[in-house]
């Protein structure tokens, strides 16, 4: 009698109480995670932390000056060497236009024009000379100390930026080493996934063949009632 109500409540014929109509079935235990929710739950950053910054390092271009630049004569200008009654300079000019004769006959040149000019002295260029030696030892000294201070200072250079370059291979190596951790977290959480949405399919086929199934034996059973009973058509 159930059923037959059923069948005149969905033909409208009828309007079923609460008790008659029919219980509709449970959802399956096993319910397909919304995709949307497994990707809200994945880390929402994947950036690795920033490299350590390389440290400010001084320019060896702006620290060293050229030093082929200063003339002789700012060299001795530095050096406070006096003016000379017969710079050293011009007795060699003098010299290179005796180069033609020996060494003893460009001496005794030399001393004879010394002992015919009284306006100069040979004294006057040694003196002279013997000063700007002095001076140029002395500048060639401090050279020697700028180069050394340049070879420290670019042992420090190269130094920082080996520290740098290992600060920065740590750092990166890191990094590497936490995606890598990353990525695997990331597949087995895809895996397990991938597991429950096909244990939900699975699962919903078995719901819905065991439903079909039972749906099939209550139609059966439900046409015995037009085979037995329907009026035979008009001309059988």
């Amino acid at each position: 009698m159930k059923g037959i109500l059923n069948l005149l409540a969905k033909a409208k014929l009828v309007e079923l109480s609460d008790d008659e109509r029919p219980a509709v079935p449970a959802p399956p235990a096993a319910s397909v995670a919304a995709p949307s929710e497994a990707v809200a739950q994945r880390p929402a950053e994947l950036a690795a932390a920033p490299l350590p910054a390389a440290g400010d390092l001084p320019s060896l271009a702006e620290a060293c000056a050229d030093v082929e630049s200063e003339s002789f004569a700012d060299i001795f200008a530095g050096a406070a060497i006096p003016p000379s009654p017969y710079p050293a300079e011009k007795l060699l000019r003098l010299l290179d236009g005796l180069r033609a004769m020996d060494a003893v006959t460009r001496k005794a040149a030399v001393l004879a024009m010394d002992a015919a000019d009284d306006n100069w002295q040979i004294d006057d260029c040694l003196r002279d000379a013997e000063l700007k030696i002095a001076a140029l030892e002395e500048h060639k000294s401090r050279l020697a100390a700028q180069m050394e201070s340049r070879e420290r200072q670019s042992a420090g250079i190269v130094e920082q930026i080996r520290l740098t370059l290992d600060e920065a291979t740590a750092a990166i190596r890191q990094q590497i080493s936490e995606l890598e951790q990353l990525r695997e977290r990331e597949v087995t959480r895809a895996a397990q996934e991938t597991t429950s949405v096909e244990a939900g399919l699975r699962a919903a086929r078995e719901s819905v063949a065991r439903e079909t199934r039972r749906i099939d034996g209550e139609i059966e059973r439900l046409r015995e009632i037009p085979n037995s009973f329907r009026p035979p058509a008009a001309g059988q």
